[in-house]
């Protein structure tokens, strides 16, 4: 794992990058493979099993690449091979559409979940984008840090209901709008979602910042105080 700095991921790609690729891997691409599929006669039911599939391959051939996965990784993975085995179970291209929201429940659930453990998905996920260093000092402010305890559990939170709502709203769109509408609509509406708490996370990562000198999501400075100061 190459080092990294306040602005870059694992394995040197900058956040940014990794942050775009994601997003159009999981949302862009499936949705042009389903439309692009569509227009040449395929069936709806095989177009959103295809579709599907695009962001799980990703996800192998990433896992293959590095040779280890996080526990983030793993459960992506295995909701990915969820919604393909399903996927080809059944034959209705609406039930498909239904199991998916429903598999973004699942997530919200297991983001929520993730309190009841030693540390929440924010923090996991934080640690996801740096090396052994960085990594190594949030884990002893962690151990210290009131305020970064607080702050990433509430952050969870946040990104739980948010999981739920736009999974529960999918539902919704899944069951009463016409199927060939339902792909882009989600999709459209859960970047609007994404964009909100992406917002959220910013405005309450700065004013973590502000008043405890400490960032949620980057490197982190010593810490020796209970209240999350540096020194």
């Amino acid at each position: 794992m190459a080092s990294l700095n306040g602005r870059t991921g694992t394995y040197g790609v900058p956040a940014w990058r990794a942050a775009a690729t994601a997003i159009v891997v999981a949302a862009a691409l499936p949705l042009a493979v389903f439309y692009v599929l569509r227009s040449q006669g395929i069936s709806q039911w095989l177009a959103l099993t295809l579709s599907g599939a695009v962001p799980a391959v990703r996800m192998v051939v990433m896992a293959a690449t590095q040779r280890r996965v996080n526990n983030l990784e793993a459960f992506m993975i295995g909701m990915l091979a969820v919604r393909i085995v399903t996927s080809l179970l059944v034959g209705s291209p609406r039930v498909i559409l239904v199991k998916d929201a429903g598999l973004g429940a699942a997530a919200g659930l297991w983001i929520l979940g993730s309190l009841l453990v030693a540390k929440p998905f924010a923090f996991q996920a934080a640690q996801s984008w740096h090396g052994p260093t960085a990594v190594a000092a949030r884990e002893a402010a962690w151990r210290v840090s009131p305020a970064l305890r607080s702050g990433l559990t509430r952050l969870t939170v946040l990104w739980g209901c948010a999981q739920l709502l736009d999974a529960a709203a999918g539902v919704l769109v899944a069951l009463l709008l016409p199927v060939e509408a339902v792909p882009a609509l989600n999709r459209a509406k859960g970047l609007v979602l994404l964009s909100a708490v992406l917002l959220a996370t910013v405005s309450c990562s700065r004013h973590y910042r502000r008043r405890h000198a400490l960032s949620l999501f980057g490197p982190t400075p010593l810490i020796t105080g209970k209240e999350g100061r540096s020194p």
